[in-house]
């Protein structure tokens, strides 16, 4: 009965709740760097704190999304669904190669982007993961870092990513890095070498 409500009905309630929600919050996001504009093809990278607040700002448009493979990452694939996200089902942990190569083949052969949140789904916080590196080095797509500062925001600390959520009336400036390239031709240290510089380019953007 519970995994019933959560993938039936708590979905729904999640998402009425945060459409009303985040019209409360304003955004602040800059024009997008030359190169994505022009090619319009790219990878945006965060860290999984940040999720909450970055939804928003992808309603409705070309994006896909890595969710896992448990209940709640069903619950989340609905939510994010209804939204206008669409979604490809693995983990780090679970279906995570079948997933990422269901991602590359999308990213290929369509006009969508992807998101992903790079030391998800259980951590260790800010760690980078390969995954989005990986996507990157399949697809040629460019890696955008992406970063939030919130002018109020409670913390969820009992969370493995202390995720944020903005507090009614807040203020959130969406803040871009320099954009990570990685070569179809690049060795295992240069992926190893990109990821620590996205680690690196997202702990800058938040202030780590």
């Amino acid at each position: 009965m519970i995994r019933l409500i959560k993938i039936k009905i708590l979905p729904y309630v999640i998402y009425i709740l945060y459409r009303i929600y985040m019209m409360t919050v304003r955004y602040s996001e800059p024009a997008m760097p030359k190169e994505i504009k022009k090619s319009k093809k790219y990878i945006v990278a965060h860290f999984h704190q940040d999720e909450l607040v970055l939804v928003k700002t992808r309603i409705n448009s070309s994006f896909f999304v890595m969710t896992s493979t448990s209940t709640d990452g069903e619950m989340m694939t609905r939510f994010l669904s209804l939204l206008g996200y669409h979604c490809v089902r693995g983990s780090s942990t679970r279906g995570g190669s079948k997933a990422l190569v269901e991602m590359i083949h999308t990213l290929k052969t369509s006009n969508y982007n992807a998101v992903l949140a790079v030391d998800g789904p259980r951590g260790p916080i800010y760690k980078v993961k390969k995954g989005a590196l990986i996507l990157a080095k399949q697809t040629g797509f460019p890696i955008l870092p992406v970063g939030v500062e919130v002018s109020r925001a409670f913390h969820i600390n009992s969370s493995w990513n202390k995720v944020i959520v903005p507090k009614p009336f807040s203020k959130v400036t969406i803040k871009f890095g320099d954009i990570i390239k990685v070569s179809a031709n690049s060795s295992e240290d240069k992926i190893e070498e990109a990821a620590q510089k996205l680690e690196t380019t997202l702990s800058e953007l938040k202030g780590l």
